[in-house]
């Protein structure tokens, strides 16, 4: 039977939840470590990736795996994967584009909710014996009446606009790819230049794939432009920011606060300047997860494997990573 091979690391839980979607006629591996050489080693009998996590499918997994017929990702980012030399060896790559995303803007909007209204702390003070109610209140800010800036308008990205509507907020963004004048009617949602926007937002809310050109989107001049006691939200990819820039205006104050399910590097090191301000809502990249999400996304990707294994290639074919 054909292989699948998680490209991850999931506790048993989680891989009860794998199992059970699994399709019959195949067999699956994952990972007992999340690390590089147990991919290698494992890929050697994998006739299919099922891409999840961190650790990158690379020159030498591929090379490594000989009996290789197709990758199928987990969720939507491609920036693990080696899409050039995969092209080059006819290895196509699949992902279910949207399939999370009420989940990662739900998880949005918790983001900004929780650091507007001081939520860990609030939590920490109540649960110590502090009731601190004015004294607390008075530290918190409306969402109401705020001006949101929404960098990435892809399928997360409007779906964080449609969300923010009931708000009473002001919503701007910023995307290479302009939507029609008549979306952007019915989203309510005014384009601006990508400086312009910053220095306009009280809320910067990130929703862009990590590319070459979007590495370091927001660093030090970028955080410069922002009004002082701007909060910055990233459920996309931890890269987009530089982390050093960000650390550096949360001490002095000007970044008010940050919600933050993405980072440079995952697991978060325990060293992370990050961990030291209370005013930062830190989530372990778990945006886009729910056991309702969760669910659908494997039994969807199992699908494509199928259907893949089948022959059944037109109806992935709007899948298909070009």
């Amino acid at each position: 039977m054909p292989i699948i091979l998680l490209t991850n690391k999931y506790n048993e839980k989680v891989l009860s939840v794998v199992r059970k979607e699994l399709p019959e006629g195949f067999d699956f591996l994952s990972l007992q470590n999340a690390s590089k050489e147990e991919l290698v080693q494992k890929a050697t009998v994998a006739d299919y990736f099922l891409a999840s996590g961190r650790v990158s499918i690379d020159k030498e997994v591929i090379e490594s795996a000989t009996n290789l017929k197709m990758i199928q990702r987990t969720g939507v980012g491609t920036d693990t994967i080696d899409l050039a030399l995969l092209k080059e060896k006819g290895i196509p790559v699949y992902v279910n584009s949207g399939i999370n995303s009420i989940s990662v803007a739900e998880h949005t909007i918790l983001l900004i909710l929780s650091v507007l209204r001081c939520l860990n702390q609030v939590d920490v003070g109540v649960k110590a014996g502090k009731w601190g109610k004015n004294d607390v209140g008075i530290k918190c800010h409306s969402l109401n009446g705020k001006t949101v800036g929404i960098i990435g308008a892809g399928n997360i990205g409007k779906t964080v606009v449609k969300m923010l509507q009931a708000f009473g907020v002001a919503i701007l963004y910023y995307d290479p790819y302009r939507l029609s004048e008549q979306v952007e009617r019915e989203l309510n949602v005014l384009y601006c230049d990508f400086h312009d926007l910053l220095k306009r937002i009280d809320i910067l809310s990130l929703h862009c794939p990590l590319t070459s050109e979007t590495k370091g989107l927001i660093g030090a001049a970028e955080f410069a432009l922002m009004k002082q006691g701007s909060i910055v939200i990233n459920t996309a990819r931890g890269p987009l920011i530089d982390e050093v820039a960000l650390v550096e205006c949360l001490k002095s104050g000007h970044i008010k606060g940050a919600g933050l399910d993405v980072f440079s590097q995952e697991p978060l090191n325990q060293d992370n300047p990050l961990l030291n301000f209370d005013n930062v809502i830190l989530t372990p990249h778990v945006g886009g997860l729910t056991l309702e999400t969760f669910s659908k996304m494997i039994r969807d990707a199992f699908e494509n494997i199928k259907l893949f294994e089948k022959g059944d290639l037109d109806l992935i074919e709007n899948k298909k990573i070009r």
